[in-house]
């Protein structure tokens, strides 16, 4: 959350998808999903809430068909995202082993020779 922004829930259920309508357009709209568990207890069921995703940032454009009809629609693209702590662990990983290799093979060349 950035500002004064808050998240509403706009969904729940159990579809594995969901497609949002009605956005205002030139705008930036926010997005982060959560898994929830029903559980049954003896006083009914309950729900038991998983982590939120990470948030995922769209903007929404007006944009002119080509065609011969003059429809609005929304183009929805995708905002540069930052990597999470797992990828960027990752690339650090390979960029070492890369730059081990490399380093093995100048020591071989120069030194064992």
């Amino acid at each position: 959350m950035i500002g004064n922004s808050e998240f509403k829930q706009i969904y729940k259920g159990s579809a594995r998808s969901f497609q949002v309508s009605g956005l205002q357009l030139n705008c930036e709209h926010r997005f982060r999903a959560c898994a929830i568990r029903q559980c049954q207890n003896p006083e009914g069921p309950q729900d038991l809430i998983g982590p939120y995703s990470a948030t995922v940032t769209f903007s929404s454009q007006k944009t002119e068909l080509p065609s011969t009809t003059h429809k609005n629609t929304v183009e929805v693209s995708r905002t540069k995202r930052t990597l999470s702590d797992e990828q960027c662990a990752a690339v650090i990983l390979v960029l070492f082993a890369i730059i081990s290799i490399l380093i093995a093979f100048v020591i071989q060349y120069f030194v064992i020779k």
